[in-house]
């Protein structure tokens, strides 16, 4: 790997972390403060996002003690347990103990999330995203994975980076 290919990754990592990060978190707040919600954490809390959305993101298999007609179970997780426990806090008490109803949101911010968790969230939970968005949210994750995240050269040759 020379230098060149290390420079051209460092400029596609910069423009992904730098551009597209901010673009996701900005269309997620747009989201949530359409529907009425005054702050990300009540967004986070409201029943439709924690039960329908989120929580079978990352427990598949689970019925709920509430609203169990509309669990479902994922053939693949999007949220793994770091990006869960960003988000969620289990609350001790009655009930099972995989069911929505035991989790609240953290005080968390948008800018806590980053693109490996703004990405699935907005391709699952925001309404009215439409197929346009929605794959251009898909392909920004995608590039994301196969020129930063899996890089293992830490390398981009030049024909990669010019059809970037």
């Amino acid at each position: 790997m020379d230098r060149e290919d290390r420079r051209r990754f460092f400029v596609i990592g910069s423009a992904i972390l730098e551009v597209v990060t901010p673009v996701l978190r900005k269309k997620l707040e747009n989201n949530y403060t359409n529907h009425g919600v005054a702050c990300f954490k009540d967004f986070l809390n409201s029943q439709p996002v924690v039960h329908n959305l989120l929580f079978h993101l990352r427990h598949r298999y689970m019925t709920c003690c509430k609203d169990n007609g509309n669990c479902r179970s994922n053939p693949t997780l999007p949220i793994n347990y770091c990006q869960w426990d960003l988000l969620y806090t289990e609350n001790p008490g009655p009930g099972q103990h995989y069911c929505h109803c035991k989790y609240t949101a953290k005080s968390v911010q948008l800018e806590d999330l980053d693109i490996t968790l703004a990405g699935p969230y907005l391709l699952n939970c925001c309404t009215g995203t439409s197929r346009t968005t929605g794959n251009q949210n898909a392909q920004a994750r995608q590039y994301k994975n196969d020129y930063l995240s899996h890089n293992t050269k830490c390398g981009i040759t030049k024909p990669e980076y010019d059809a970037l």
